[in-house]
């Protein structure tokens, strides 16, 4: 607040002025000074300075009186009986954390941007409708999924597969960095494979980045196993992956895999090798599988509108898991078997059965390209066992696909060169009231996955060391609408052949759940799916 002059200091100090001046005025042209005169003008004087002190004072306590009133409405006091609050923490701007909603996940990151913390989620909502032959009696009717004895849900399934709606993903999670180099990722996944289960991890690792531009992985992840692996669940173009892909991932990879993993990623491309153990959703055994699992990848051709991808991916098996000393059937054993690209229904209908093993193995080969809106993907896969018997000859399966899409409104899949794989694109106009449509895209895939090895001839029996897993064959017709960055719907109708040989008279238990010896147990079907879905 400015200082005032006192009133009665601002009056002397005008009297003494006046009457010098005065003085000055009133001295004669000889140099005396005239008494009278000089008497008279300090009187006239100072009767005016003490009206002038008058009106000071005045004015000084009017203004003492309003600034004494703004200062009470400024700084209310507090209400009575009530204590003050304590006061808020306070932050130098260097130092508060940054709040962020980047493509809506919420994320707060330290001032100087070396340690964050991210909210993920992915909810996936499946429906799925299954047009196959009404069922007929186990006796003969021979439609089967996955071999084994009663109680086996899939002898019975496989004629009248279940249509319905669940959760194929709900999962919910945070990651981020500390200090820079420290990364992590806590994911818990909620959804199911024909039904919802029980909370299980998707995500638990850390991760260290001090070795740039190589960095180690340790915990339960996916380990990068091929191309359609790569790509994450929410940038899939079709709601599911094709079954050679997958199963080329199930061998020594998929979600929740324990394990430590090394990676390289550039500006182009990535290459990564995990030594990898169980999931952590495997029943516990006397010995887990210890398998390797190695991929590399990355643009070969790139410009403003195009990008063009080659790679290639492999799983060792060294230990398979060691059922133990009692074990019937195969104690080291190697499964394959799938289900048809939906989820809905859990039924597996192609299956090698337990092989006991000593190693297996499974090399990809991948090739994606995109120009503008338009997109390719394929992937071929061999698959290999070696028996524990050696008067058994070694099985060998395989797979390919190839699938493509064609997006209406202009944008283009996205190439992530971290991941090795395309991304989902962004809609130019989002769907919004003022005339936003999103982003649509048209999409086809066919998918075929042979697990016969000597399958030998119908109604005979299987020839020695031969596999009766059975051929599946998949056209699918896509159309996905992108609503936003967060937003998914995806339709998608699948034209499904299996065909496959009854492995023996006792595969599925007694009769009639196992039909006679070489009987065709496969079929044809088509299947309706729908998906809701959100992501951040």
């Amino acid at each position: 607040m400015r200082r005032t002059m006192p009133a009665t200091r601002f009056a002397d100090i005008a009297l003494a002025v006046s009457i010098a001046l005065a003085c000055a005025t009133a001295r004669a042209a000889d140099g005396a000074v005239d008494t009278a005169e000089l008497a008279r003008q300090i009187e006239a004087l100072r009767q005016t300075v003490t009206a002038q002190q008058a009106q000071l004072e005045a004015l000084q306590r009017a203004l003492e009186r309003a600034q004494a009133a703004q200062a009470s409405v400024a700084t209310p006091p507090p209400p009575p009986m009530v204590a003050a609050a304590e006061p808020a923490p306070t932050f130098a701007a260097s130092e508060a954390p940054r709040v962020s909603l980047g493509n809506g996940r919420p994320t707060i990151a330290s001032a100087d941007g070396r340690s964050s913390l991210a909210l993920r989620a992915i909810v996936q909502g499946d429906y799925g409708h299954y047009a196959q032959a009404a069922a007929g009696p186990l006796a003969s009717d021979f439609r089967r999924g996955s071999t084994g004895a009663a109680p086996n849900r899939e002898t019975a399934a496989a004629r009248d597969l279940s249509d319905g709606m669940y959760f194929r993903r709900a999962r919910l999670g945070v990651e981020g960095v500390f200090n820079r180099d420290i990364g992590y990722r806590l994911v818990v996944d909620f959804g199911g494979s024909g039904t919802e289960s029980t909370p299980k991890i998707s995500d638990a690792w850390l991760s260290y980045a001090g070795f740039a531009p190589f960095s180690l992985q340790l915990g339960a992840f996916s380990p990068p196993a091929n191309l359609d692996d790569g790509t994450t669940p929410e940038d899939s173009l079709f709601i599911e992956r094709a079954t050679p892909a997958d199963l080329s991932r199930s061998l020594g990879g998929a979600d929740g895999r324990l394990g430590l993993g090394i990676r390289h990623s550039g500006a182009r491309w990535m290459g990564a090798l995990t030594l990898t153990s169980r999931t952590v959703a495997d029943a516990e055994a006397f010995d887990t599988q210890l398998a390797l699992v190695g991929r590399v990848g990355g643009l070969v051709a790139t410009g403003e509108s195009y990008n063009v991808h080659l790679g290639a991916s492999g799983t060792w098996v060294i230990d398979p898991v060691d059922s133990g000393p009692d074990a019937t059937g195969a104690r080291h054993a190697i499964r394959f078997r799938a289900q048809p690209e939906l989820r809905v229904d859990s039924t597996r209908l192609i299956d090698t059965g337990p092989i006991d093993a000593k190693h297996a193995h499974a090399i990809g080969v991948e090739f994606a390209a995109s120009w503008r809106g338009l997109f390719v993907q394929a992937e071929r896969f061999d698959f290999g066992i070696d028996r524990v018997d050696p008067a058994l000859r070694d099985p060998g399966f395989g797979g390919w696909y190839a699938e493509g899409s064609w997006i209406l409104t202009g944008e283009s899949r996205r190439y992530n060169p971290a991941a090795a794989a395309f991304q989902n694109p962004r809609p130019f106009v989002p769907v919004s009231r003022n005339g936003g449509f999103g982003a649509w895209e048209l999409a086809l895939r066919y998918s075929e996955t042979d697990l016969d090895f000597l399958a030998g001839a119908e109604g005979l029996a299987v020839p020695a060391g031969g596999v009766r897993g059975g051929t599946q064959r998949i056209w699918t017709v896509g159309v996905n609408w992108y609503l936003n960055a967060n937003t998914r719907l995806t339709i998608n109708y699948l034209n499904i052949d299996v065909d496959r040989l009854n492995p023996s008279p006792t595969a599925f238990g007694a009769a009639p759940a196992s039909p006679p010896r070489g009987a065709r147990i496969g079929q044809q079907l088509d299947a309706y799916a729908l998906r809701m879905q959100y992501a951040f």
